[in-house]
């Protein structure tokens, strides 16, 4: 699985916390477990067709009642309470709604009927959550006395890889009958600052009018949120990235060929981190629809001013974080790997992937694809994790974290993993080039680039002088730059690290 994070300094910090917008009154609150309880365990599991009458059909309407767009999602409370994505009601341009309809079935095999109109409640843009609450009949009437057939709500931690799941939901406006697919858990993954379980993983098909719907275990217990991720509604987005050096020339650029990369389509948000929400919408007055307003892609980002230095790894996250202890080496076995960076120029709404690769191969699940940039356009220690919390950890080899914005290769950092554990030297880098050295690049021999700037923001190399680094021993890769960017010494063939002994940077040749 994959995390990601940051901790910048008190001016700059890379992941901002997950932001709920809520509204709350007076009233008292009530939890998940009252609005929902699990059905008795010698019940049997709800049909397709009790589950389709939990599952409804949301529909964005102009101020004429004219549907706009739609999406999906679940009776959670008996009140009318719904828990859907938060981009199925998100204020946008390309959808310019006013209200907010819900359409429901009696019946598997009819059409649903619009019937009603709901208040918009809380929104969680990180998670990508949203609750609304039904509020009226279509026609403006009240719903006072209605009970609304909700499901009870599952616990996703006990959820298992190969546990079975169903889907619900809608495909498009009005005409169409409810979908059902089914399939099981294929994985999950991490996301900053949510949990290690932010996303349930399932080869069952989710369309595009299915996200914000309905996902259950084998019991007819609610335990996701039907999400398409990294998707357009005919199919997966597939980006060819360069990702291995395919000419040998110790550098990842336009002259290497593509790889074929891709998100991971269909991922169920865990009910588990909708529950807050979901409480907080018990004491929740309506919002302004206007005021969830989705997060807009940067347009034109240039990614000749993004700058990334300062790199490290770390064996995990400390608590705090200002404890972590950096490493150039981990052993096999441990838990996760964590690669840290500086950074400049990074646009709020720039698309970016962090790519994990193990001895040259894609781990998707350690990676991130189809991000947004959220944060600060400068800042201090990003962290991106790979985790394997098996029994066993992590295995030996080299991990490489390759990172875009905007789908151009902007930096890839390594970092061995042994099977047991080597010796680290304080190595001496003195400059003979003749010319001030301004980045000082390095990465274990094997990777598919030089890595990430070694000296920092503001620190140089003169000629004559020297910079210290602290390398484990083995083989690297290494290449000084001037201060335009130019490579001017180095040597992607590898030098041999076996002790303490200063490496001289002379002129090629």
């Amino acid at each position: 699985m994959a995390l990601s994070g940051g901790d910048g300094d008190d001016t700059a910090t890379a992941a901002p916390e997950t932001t709920v917008a809520v509204a709350t009154t007076a009233a008292p609150a009530e939890s998940v477990d009252e609005a929902a309880d699990p059905a008795p365990a010698d019940a049997a599991p709800p049909s397709v067709s009790d589950l389709a009458q939990s599952s409804v059909q949301i529909i964005l309407l102009s101020d004429d009642g004219t549907p706009l767009c739609s999406g999906s999602g679940t009776f959670v409370n008996a009140d009318g309470t719904i828990l859907t994505n938060a981009h199925v009601v998100a204020s946008d341009v390309g959808c310019p709604f006013s209200r907010i309809g819900i359409a429901v079935t009696t019946d598997s095999g009819l059409p649903p009927e619009l019937r009603y109109e709901a208040d918009l409640l809380v929104v969680d843009n990180e998670l990508d959550l949203a609750v609304v609450r039904v509020a009226r009949t279509s026609d403006g009437g009240p719903t006072d006395g209605l009970a609304f057939p909700a499901l009870p709500i599952g616990d996703s931690d006990a959820v298992e890889i190969g546990d079975q799941i169903r889907i619900l939901g809608y495909p498009s406006i009005g005409g169409d009958t409810i979908t059902f697919t089914n399939g099981s858990v294929s994985g999950f993954t991490a996301q900053a600052g949510v949990s290690d379980r932010s996303w349930i993983k399932t080869d069952a098909t989710i369309s595009g009018g299915n996200s914000g719907g309905t996902a259950v275990d084998d019991e007819g217990l609610l335990v996701g949120v039907p999400t398409q991720a990294a998707a357009s509604q005919d199919g997966p987005i597939v980006d060819c990235r360069v990702i291995t050096d395919t000419n040998g020339d110790g550098r990842l650029d336009a002259n290497d060929q593509c790889v074929p990369i891709g998100g991971f389509l269909n991922g169920l948000r865990p009910i588990n981190l909708a529950k807050p929400l979901i409480e907080q919408a018990a004491t929740a007055s309506p919002m302004e629809l206007e005021d969830n307003t989705p997060v807009v892609p940067a347009a034109n980002v240039d990614t000749s001013n993004v700058r990334f230095f300062r790199p490290g790894f770390s064996p995990g996250i400390a608590e705090p974080e200002s404890d972590t202890q950096f490493v150039v080496t981990a052993e096999a076995g441990i838990e996760s790997i964590c690669t840290w960076f500086n950074w400049e120029g990074f646009s709020f709404g720039a698309a970016w992937d962090a790519v994990w690769r193990v001895d040259g191969e894609i781990v998707e699940e350690y990676s991130f694809l189809g991000e947004i940039w959220e944060g600060p356009e400068s800042g201090n220690d990003y962290w991106l994790c790979a985790i394997d919390d098996d029994a066993g950890g992590l295995d030996a080899g080299l991990y490489e974290m390759v990172f875009f914005v905007e789908g151009e290769l902007v930096f890839s950092e390594s970092i061995l993993i042994t099977p047991a554990p080597v010796t680290v030297h304080e190595i001496e880098f003195i400059n003979e080039l003749g010319e001030e050295v301004c980045f000082l690049r390095i990465n274990p021999l094997g990777s598919a680039d030089f890595g990430l700037d070694e000296l920092g923001a503001s620190q140089t190399i003169l000629p004559g002088e020297s910079a210290t680094v602290f390398l484990p021993e083995g083989d690297v890769i290494a290449q000084a730059e001037n201060c335009a960017g130019e490579p001017i010494g180095g040597d992607a063939n590898g030098i041999l690290i076996d002790g303490p002994e200063p490496i001289t940077m002379t002129p090629p040749g």
